[in-house]
C-alpha cells in the first residue's frame, strides 16, 4: 500500500481488502508461509525464495548488515539498517541515496560516539522520496519530517518521543501511522485533523491525555487502536461518530470525560458494523459517584453491533450491568472480560451466549454472591433458552474480596470449560469450591477422555485454585480441602478407571484408591507429599505400571513386593519412613531398569533374590540402617551401568562376590572405610566416571589417594572428589597410572592447597576446581609449587572461570 503497488479496488472493495487478497494469493503459493513462535503466529519467506528475491532485486534492495567495506549503491530504493552497527560513514552513505523510497532502521542503538538525532535530521533531510520510514528508539522526531510529503507510512513503534512535531500533519498522503509502545507520548499534533489520508492509526500503550481536535474529520480512518476521550466539544465522544468506516479494534478510554450521558449515543458505536473488538474503559480512581443510574444510562448509550466477537469493561462505576452485556442476540459474542467495576452488587446475565468461549471477571470489590442471574437472561425475547455457558472454554476469577456465595445452575454447567482459575477471593468458602469442581469436573462433556490427572496443593500465600483440561491432560489445584474434593469425584465418576497416568502432590487427609487397588489402565504414577494416602493391596494383584514414583507420602507401606509390577520399569522412593524392605519372590524381573531410594531410614537391606537382568541404573542414598547389598550383585543385575551408593555408612565395603562387570558410572561416599581403601575398585575395566563424595567422612582423611589405596581402572575418563573437607593434599602420583584420565573434578574441598608428586597425567584435557579457595587461589595466581604440575593441561577452570 505504501509503495502504491496495489491494483485500484473494484465494486466497493478497500485497499485493505484488495491488500489482503494478494496477501493470501502470495501464501497459498508458498511465497510467505505461516509459522508459531511462542504464542504468536508470523509469516516467514522461504531462504530460497528470498536469495531470488534479492537477486532480481539488484541494487534496488540494500541490507547494511551485508555491505561489507563497499558503499550502497545510488540506485537503491529500498533499505534496511541495523542501529546496533549505525556508523558516520553509514549516514553518509544514505545521505547520498536520495532515491530512497524505503528506510527501516531496526535492533538498538549501540554506538556512544554517534548522535542518532543528528543523523535522523540529515538523513530526512536529503531522502525527500521516502514512502515508508520505521525508526525505534528514537527521543525526538525533527520537524524535517514534515518534507516527506510523500510518505505513506511511518512506523515510531517502541520510541521514547513524548511529543510530535506540527510539521507531522503536512504530510497529506500520509495512511498508516504507528505509535504503539510510545509509553512517553502525551499528546498527538493540534493539527493532526489534517491528515486526511490517514487509514491506520495504532497509538496503543500510550500515554494520551486525550485525543487532538476534529478527529471526524478522518474519515479515511480503517483502523483506530484508541480513543481518549476529550473535556473539549471538539475532542468528546461525538467525534468517534463521525469515523463511520473503523473496523477491527477499538479502545474508549476516559469515558468518565462525558458530560452529558446523551452524548454517549453520538459515538454511533451501534453503526460500526465492521468493528469486532471493544474496549469501554472508565480511568482508575475515586469509585464513589453521585448517580449510579447515570452510569447505566451511559453504558445503555455505548451499546455496540450485535455482531461483536471480543468485548472488554474496565473500571465500569454503576451497580448493574446494562440489559445489552450478555443479551442472547450477541450470537457472535466469543471473549468477554470485566475489570475493576467495584461498585457493581451482581453480575450480568452471560450463561445464554451461545459462541461465548473465554471469561474473566476481576476488581469487584462489592460483589458478594453469583446466582441464576449469572446464567439465565430473562429478558431475552428467544423462547427456549439454552442451558448456560454451552460454548465456555475458559473461566476465571480474580480479586473478589467479598465474594462469598457461588450458586450453580441447576441444568448442565459449563460442559466444555477447559480451564478455570479462582485467585483472590478470600471469602469464597471450601465447601462452595468443593461443590463448584465437584460439578463442573462431572458435567465436562468429554471427561471420559482424560488420561493424564494431575491434583496439587496451592502453596502460594493468597487462595488460589484452579482447574485446566489440556487435551487428555487434566491439571487441578488448590487447598486441601480443593484436593480432598478433587480426588474423591475422580473416584465418584469412575474417571480413575481410564487413567493411564497420576500426579497428585499436598493431600495430607485419609485417603485410598477405591477398592484399594490401582486402576487396571494405570501405568505411570507420582505420589508426593501425600503422608497418609493409603498405598493399595500388592497381594494378589499385577499391576500394569511402568512408572512408580513415591516422595514423602504413603506412611503406612512398610515393604513394596515387585512381584506386583511386572512391568515396572522406573521406581523411586524418597523419604518413605515406614518403609523396611523390597521384595522379589518371582525373579526374574525383565522390565526393571531403573531404581533410586532415598532417605529411608528403617529399610534395612535388599533381598538376595533381587534379580533383574535389564536394570541399567541402581542409586541408594541417606539409609541409615542400610546394612548391605546382595552378595550376587554381579550376577543379579548382570547390566549394570551407573551405581550410586552414599550416605549409607554401615556399608563400608561393596558385594562379596564384586561388582557387575558392565558398571561405566560409580557414586561412593558415606563410610570413610569405603573412601579410603578403593582397592576393592578392581577388575572394574569398562568404570568411565568416578565419584568420590567425602560427606561422612571429612574428619580424617588429609591426604589423598593414598598410596595403593586406587587400583588402575583403564577405561576411566572423569574422578570427581569432593566435599572432603579436611582434605589438605592431593597425591599426583595415584593418578599418573591412570593414562585415560582426561577430566578431574575438584569441589568443596576448603582447606586443599598442595599437590604432592611429579605432576598430574598428561592425558588431561580439563580441570576443574570449585569452591577449593587455597587451591583455587595458587592456581590464578600459577604458584611455583603447583602451576609445573597442572600447566600442560589445556583447560583449567577455576569457579568456572578458565586460567588462561
Amino acid at each position: 500500500m505504501a509503495e502504491d503497488l496495489l491494483p485500484p479496488p473494484n465494486g466497493g472493495e478497500t485497499l485493505e481488502e484488495v491488500s489482503c487478497e494478494c496477501f493470501d494469493e502470495l501464501t497459498s503459493r508458498l511465497f510467505f508461509t505461516k509459522i508459531q513462535v511462542d504464542d504468536n503466529y508470523c509469516f516467514v519467506m522461504h531462504d530460497l525464495l528470498h536469495d531470488l528475491a534479492v537477486f532480481l532485486a539488484g541494487d534496488f534492495y540494500c541490507n547494511s548488515e551485508e555491505l561489507g567495506k563497499e558503499d550502497m549503491s545510488i540506485q537503491t530504493r529500498h533499505l534496511c539498517v541495523n542501529l546496533h552497527h549505525c556508523s558516520s560513514k553509514l549516514q553518509n552513505s544514505i545521505s547520498k541515496v536520495k532515491s530512497l523510497r524505503t528506510l527501516l532502521f531496526f535492533g538498538e542503538f549501540s554506538s556512544p560516539n554517534f548522535n542518532i538525532e543528528m543523523a535522523t535530521c540529515d538523513i530526512l533531510s536529503k531522502c525527500k522520496y521516502l514512502r515508508a520510514l520505521s525508526f525505534h528508539e528514537l527521543d525526538v522526531l525533527p520537524n524535517s519530517i514534515g518534507e516527506l510529503i510523500h510518505l505513506r507510512h511511518l512506523d515510531l513503534s517502541h520510541s521514547y518521543i513524548k511529543t510530535l512535531p506540527e510539521s507531522l500533519c503536512n504530510l497529506c498522503h500520509l495512511q498508516t501511522l504507528k505509535l504503539y509502545c510510545c509509553y512517553k507520548l502525551t499528546m498527538l499534533p493540534s493539527g493532526f485533523h489534517n491528515l486526511l489520508s490517514l487509514r491506520h492509526l495504532d497509538i496503543r500503550e500510550t500515554s494520551l491525555k486525550e485525543m487532538p481536535g476534529k478527529m471526524g474529520k478522518l474519515n479515511q480512518l480503517h483502523v483506530l487502536s484508541s480513543f481518549v476521550v476529550g473535556k473539549l466539544e471538539d475532542n468528546g465522544i461525538q467525534e468517534l461518530g463521525r469515523l463511520v468506516n473503523l473496523h477491527g479494534s477499538l479502545e474508549i478510554k476516559k469515558l468518565e470525560n462525558i458530560v452529558d450521558v446523551k452524548e454517549a449515543k453520538s459515538a454511533k458505536l451501534m453503526d460500526k458494523k465492521h468493528m469486532d473488538k471493544l474496549c469501554l474503559e472508565w480511568s482508575s480512581g475515586d469509585d464513589m459517584v453521585s448517580n449510579t443510574q447515570r452510569e447505566r444510562d451511559m453504558l445503555d448509550n455505548l451499546q455496540p453491533h450485535n455482531g461483536l466477537k471480543k468485548l472488554k469493561i474496565k473500571g465500569y462505576k454503576g451497580t448493574i450491568f446494562s440489559n445489552w452485556v450478555g443479551n442472547f442476540s450477541y450470537q457472535n459474542m466469543i471473549s468477554v472480560s470485566l475489570e475493576s467495576c467495584n461498585n457493581c452488587c451482581m453480575l450480568p446475565s452471560l450463561g445464554q451466549l451461545p459462541s461465548l468461549k473465554s471469561l474473566s471477571i476481576q476488581g469487584f470489590g462489592q460483589l458478594r454472591s453469583i446466582g441464576d442471574e449469572f446464567y439465565k437472561n430473562d429478558g431475552g425475547h428467544h423462547s427456549s433458552p439454552i442451558a448456560p455457558f454451552p460454548s465456555l472454554e475458559s473461566l476465571k476469577f480474580d480479586n473478589m474480596p467479598c465474594w462469598e456465595v457461588w450458586h450453580l445452575s441447576e441444568s448442565e454447567t459449563f460442559p466444555q470449560v477447559r480451564k478455570l482459575q479462582i485467585r483472590n477471593c478470600a471469602m469464597l468458602k471450601e465447601e462452595v469450591l468443593n461443590q463448584v469442581f465437584l460439578r463442573i469436573i462431572s458435567s465436562l462433556s468429554d471427561v471420559s477422555k482424560v488420561r493424564k490427572l494431575r491434583i496439587q496443593h496451592s502453596y502460594v500465600e493468597w487462595p488460589n485454585e484452579g482447574m485446566f483440561l489440556d487435551g487428555d491432560n487434566l491439571s487441578i489445584w488448590g487447598c486441601e480441602s480443593v484436593i480432598e474434593s478433587a480426588f474423591k469425584t475422580m473416584i465418584s465418576i469412575r474417571l480413575l478407571s481410564c487413567l493411564q497416568e497420576i500426579n497428585i502432590s499436598g493431600y495430607s487427609s485419609d485417603a485410598s484408591f477405591p477398592g484399594n487397588c490401582f486402576p487396571k489402565s494405570l501405568q505411570k504414577l507420582k505420589i508426593r507429599s501425600c503422608r497418609k494416602l493409603e498405598f493399595p493391596e500388592q497381594q494378589q494383584h499385577k499391576y500394569g505400571l511402568v512408572e512408580l514414583r513415591i516422595h514423602d507420602s504413603c506412611d503406612s507401606l512398610t515393604s513394596l513386593s515387585l512381584d506386583a509390577f511386572p512391568s515396572l520399569k522406573t521406581l523411586k522412593i524418597s523419604g518413605c519412613e515406614n518403609l523396611e524392605s523390597v521384595s522379589m519372590s518371582e525373579p526374574p524381573h525383565a522390565a526393571f531398569q531403573r531404581l533410586t531410594i532415598h532417605n529411608c531410614p528403617k529399610l534395612v537391606s535388599f533381598p538376595e533374590g533381587l534379580a533383574a537382568p535389564n536394570l541399567t541404573r541402581l542409586h541408594v542414598s541417606r539409609c541409615s540402617n542400610m546394612e548391605e547389598l546382595p552378595s550376587d550383585l554381579n550376577s543379579l543385575v548382570p547390566n549394570l551401568q551407573s551405581l550410586d551408593i552414599r550416605g549409607c555408612p554401615n556399608i563400608c565395603r561393596l558385594p562379596e562376590h564384586g561388582l557387575p562387570p558392565n558398571l561405566k558410572e560409580l557414586t561412593i561416599g558415606g563410610c570413610e572405610q569405603q573412601v579410603r581403601d578403593l582397592s576393592w575398585l578392581d577388575n572394574l575395566n569398562n568404570l568411565t566416571h568416578l565419584t568420590v563424595d567425602g560427606r561422612g567422612c571429612e574428619s580424617r582423611i588429609k591426604s589423598y589417594p593414598e598410596t595403593g589405596s586406587l587400583p588402575r581402572l583403564p577405561s576411566l575418563t572423569t574422578l570427581e572428589m569432593s566435599w572432603l573437607y579436611n582434605l589438605e593434599t592431593l597425591e599426583c602420583y595415584e593418578l599418573l597410572r591412570h593414562t585415560s584420565l582426561q577430566q578431574l573434578q575438584i569441589l568443596y574441598c576448603r582447606k586443599l592447597e598442595n599437590m604432592a608428586g611429579e605432576k598430574l597425567p598428561s592425558s588431561l584435557l580439563q580441570l576443574e576446581i570449585t569452591e577449593c579457595p587455597l587451591l583455587g587461589e595458587h592456581c590464578k595466581n600459577k604458584h611455583q609449587q603447583i602451576w609445573p604440575k597442572i600447566s600442560h593441561i589445556p583447560t583449567i577452570l577455576v569457579d568456572g572461570v578458565q586460567i588462561l
